[in-house]
């Protein structure tokens, strides 16, 4: 039976979302005893334009500290605007030159640092649980030094987005020796190792609602409002959790269904009058946005033909005025306009979800092709796009022979399991390897190596290099151990003199990269140390090994001669 790893009394972990979800769990009780701090958490506004609801997707830029103000600052023109369908969180998935200057534009066109708008909400966050902590802690028999952090990433980010969202929870005031990364389909997988959710048919034919059992082989879907992660799991026999299949997916979550709410409008009202209204107008926007995510998420197919939604008094009067260049009449017997109200056919509005569920449906077979996921036999939804009744319809008609498995509350199961990872975190015992990776070296270059990677350099016997070589230290889905390294490569510096020493490191979805400038190879990122100054036939000899099967690279360097280790995390962020 696996044991607790850590002894602190608080687990608090975040998925920084447009849902704004905070969990507590206290370990000093024996009941597991789960509390929440909801904040902002996004509700039908009675009056959408002058709703003054805080969610974590409404960041302040105040004048003295370039800070937010989510909860009490009453809305103007110093706050930057994010909507759920703004999707900051996609820069990290899909920016190759990410860095921590790397800028954010909101609905108006204001720009921000990227790393200060994620710092601003988990900064928002921590203070308000350390405001709590304060208040109550007492009541519990801890302090906030006692608290331990987990933010969930998805699980497709790669090392750089990682490292991006850790340097923005330090800069919120985060300890680094207190806070870990979840992948988001490993926590879901852990709720559900843990609590009930499904129904299972007992040897006398009794009903029973049990939690995943140990030899479990199965899908797991996270459907985030921005990515969607789809990767497959094993339980193995001592309770832990092994990865079978490679985190794979893309942005095909809610959001991607919001996207085709706003093409339509500005297909609808026209470009000019969606700009206009985003810039002069967000909150009007902000409402409109989450008022759609409310029916999005609601809406079960063949309950009702008709859907309305409710349009802000600036759509009204930009559609006074413009109403003549309006394309109602392209959209005939699909929508009406009657005051503010717009009612939208069932037919069209079930439209809007199409490249997000074909998408879906399309990778999801593509993994069920693979070798490596015989004997799954179900499929484990969670996320905030799994709430949606017509998304889980299509995954039940069109995968008819796996049982698919909605947890109740699936929307919070990421969060409960990464409170238990927090606790727990050797519990994940292996992952697959996501891509190759390798370090950039020179060798003896040999006939049939590029020229052009042939250079003017020679050894002491007149031998020529060969520049840019990849070498690998690990392949594409490869199964690694959590915790532990790969087997150590020899490395010696070029010159006699050298004083330090630069690793450059590639990453690759190709099994066998030749050079770091093959095709879908890329630096990732570095590693720089010093070097014992050499003794006379001392070569310089490093023996390097890395660690990738947690959330970050970490790179252990040996000198031979001395025994001296640098042990650090690969730095990914230029």
């Amino acid at each position: 039976m696996r044991q607790n790893h850590r002894s602190l009394h608080m687990i608090i972990t975040i998925l920084v979302s447009p849902e704004g979800h905070c969990m507590i769990l206290d370990q000093s009780t024996a009941s597991n005893n789960l509390f929440y701090l909801n904040v902002g958490q996004v509700k039908e506004p009675k009056q959408p334009s002058n709703t003054n609801a805080a969610t974590p997707s409404k960041i302040v830029n105040s004048r003295e500290n370039d800070y937010y103000d989510q909860a009490t600052t009453s809305r103007g023109s110093a706050r930057l605007n994010f909507t759920p369908q703004d999707r900051f969180g996609n820069i990290l998935l899909y920016q190759r030159t990410l860095s921590e200057r790397t800028k954010l534009k909101d609905i108006t066109d204001k720009e921000k640092p990227a790393v200060d708008v994620f710092s601003a909400v988990i900064r928002y966050f921590k203070e308000t649980l350390q405001k709590k902590v304060e208040l109550q802690g007492n009541e519990y028999g801890f302090d906030y030094d006692d608290v331990y952090w987990v933010i969930t990433v998805p699980a497709i980010w790669n090392l750089k987005a990682k490292q991006f969202m850790r340097i923005a929870a330090t800069k919120a005031g985060l300890k680094d020796n207190q806070l870990s990364l979840a992948l988001k389909p490993e926590a879901a997988s852990l709720y559900c190792l843990r609590f009930p959710v499904q129904v299972v048919t007992m040897s006398d034919g009794a009903k029973e609602i049990a939690s995943l059992p140990k030899g479990s082989r199965y899908l797991v879907l996270d459907l985030g409002g921005d990515t969607v992660d789809i990767t497959a799991h094993e339980v193995s026999e001592d309770g832990g959790l092994r990865e079978l299949h490679q985190a794979c997916g893309g942005n095909w979550g809610g959001n991607r269904v919001n996207d085709q709410f706003v093409e339509f409008l500005e297909e609808l009202f026209g470009n000019e009058v969606i700009t206009k209204i985003r810039h002069e107008s967000p909150d009007d926007w902000l409402d409109l946005i989450l008022q759609f995510e409310i029916k999005k998420c609601s809406y079960v197919p063949g309950e009702r033909d008709k859907i309305m939604v409710r349009i802000p008094t600036s759509f009204k009067g930009e559609y006074d005025i413009n109403k003549d260049s309006l394309s109602v009449g392209s959209f005939a017997d699909k929508i009406q306009l009657k005051g503010d109200r717009l009612i939208i056919s069932a037919d069209m509005f079930e439209g809007f979800f199409n490249e997000s569920v074909n998408n879906i449906v399309a990778y999801v077979r593509r993994i069920l092709d693979s070798s490596k996921v015989d004997g799954v036999g179900s499929m484990l939804v969670v996320g905030e796009y799994s709430e949606s009744p017509l998304i889980i319809r299509a995954l039940k008609t069109n995968f008819s022979n796996l049982k698919v498995v909605v947890p109740t509350n699936s929307s919070l199961a990421v969060l409960s399991g990464a409170v238990i990872y927090g606790f727990e975190p050797d519990i994940v015992a292996s992952r697959v390897a996501s891509y190759t990776y390798g370090i950039a070296k020179q060798r003896i270059w040999k006939k049939g190596d590029p020229e052009l990677k042939k250079s003017v350099c020679t050894t002491k016997r007149g031998l020529h290099w060969c520049d840019d070589v990849f070498d690998k230290h690990v392949e594409i889905g490869q199964i690694v151990k959590i915790g532990e390294f790969q087997p150590a490569k020899d490395y010696y510096p070029i010159r006699d003199d050298q004083k330090s020493a630069v690793l450059e490191f590639y990453a690759s979805t190709e099994k066998d990269p030749k050079f770091v400038d093959d095709p879908n190879t890329e630096l990732v990122g570095f590693f720089s140390f010093d070097l014992t100054e050499r003794q006379e036939g001392d070569d310089g000899k490093v023996l390097v090994r890395i660690g990738v099967g947690g959330t970050e690279l970490e790179v252990e360097v040996k000198e031979a001669s001395t025994g001296r280790i640098f042990k650090t995390f690969c730095n990914f962020l230029p």
